[in-house]
């Protein structure tokens, strides 16, 4: 889905609210906080077409977010990254709060505005409209998280942000990392999706059980689950083998070739 980039000239401060603004059909729908003009549909866990069952990822996952305070799901285009978050997001007994990043929320405002927005539309308890003003970036993680550990405290919270490698360069990113993910209680776990690995010192998060990585390898399709996955539609092993070699166990070439497979 394509969402509208964002004008940062038409956006206003004033006193906070949190309130939707009526839209024509066939438009997106919107969120104001703080008269700063969201949509909605960055805030919904994403329709990802026909589920594929990823039992092997599923668990790994189920894992990680166990295991570390974060978790990265990196991999190029097409490798079914946010399909495997939405998949697992769905069935899952958290409440979740998702935020689709664009490079238009690369202005630190507009980032926190939307992370606080996540919570307060999916998850009741939250807080709503509690930041004022625009605050520095430690000021505003020590806001959000404890935004975040109250509603922990009656569901545990699973935030995924996605497409976050949208806002790696900014400068304020490896600050909000800093500051707010060691906040986070045991219930509030924190999922990024990414086609690249963040600007941080990976090793030495990885080494404090702070953030845990799926990576492009562990994404990709063994040779025995496109042998399954060409069987769901009525495919031979040898056509799911000879895919699979040309594919690299990539989930969108195939899904290419079992749809010209279908077609013949």
């Amino acid at each position: 889905m394509n969402f509208a980039s964002h004008e940062l000239s038409e956006w206003r401060e004033s006193n906070n609210y949190y309130e939707f603004t009526p839209t024509k059909t066939g438009e997106k729908p919107e969120i104001k906080v703080d008269s700063v003009k969201l949509f909605a549909d960055k805030l919904r866990v994403p329709a990802v077409g026909e589920p594929i069952v990823r039992p092997r990822l599923m668990e790994h996952l189920e894992k990680s977010l166990e295991q570390f305070s974060a978790t990265l799901i990196a991999g190029r285009a097409g490798t079914g990254k946010t399909a495997l978050a939405a998949d697992f997001a769905r069935q899952s007994d958290y409440c979740v709060a998702w935020y689709k990043v664009e490079t238009a929320d690369s202005d630190w405002k507009v980032f926190s505005r939307y992370l606080s927005a996540s919570l307060d539309l999916n998850c009741s308890g939250a807080d709503l409209g509690a930041e004022r003003g625009a605050m520095e970036v430690p000021l505003t993680c020590e806001t959000l998280a404890a935004k975040f550990v109250h509603v922990a405290e009656e569901k545990p919270v699973l935030l995924v942000l996605d497409s976050l490698h949208s806002v790696f360069d900014a400068e304020w990113f490896a600050d909000f990392f800093n500051n707010f993910v060691p906040l986070l209680a045991p219930d509030v776990h924190l999922l990024m999706i990414a086609r690249t690995l963040p600007p941080l010192q990976m090793w030495r998060l990885r080494s404090k059980q702070i953030l845990g990585v799926m990576d492009e390898k562990l994404l990709s399709f063994t040779e025995q689950e496109t042998i399954e996955l060409f069987r769901t539609h009525q495919l031979t092993p040898s056509a799911a083998l000879s895919a699979h070699k040309s594919a690299y166990g990539k989930i969108a070439r195939l899904q290419e070739i079992i749809q010209k497979n279908r077609l013949t």
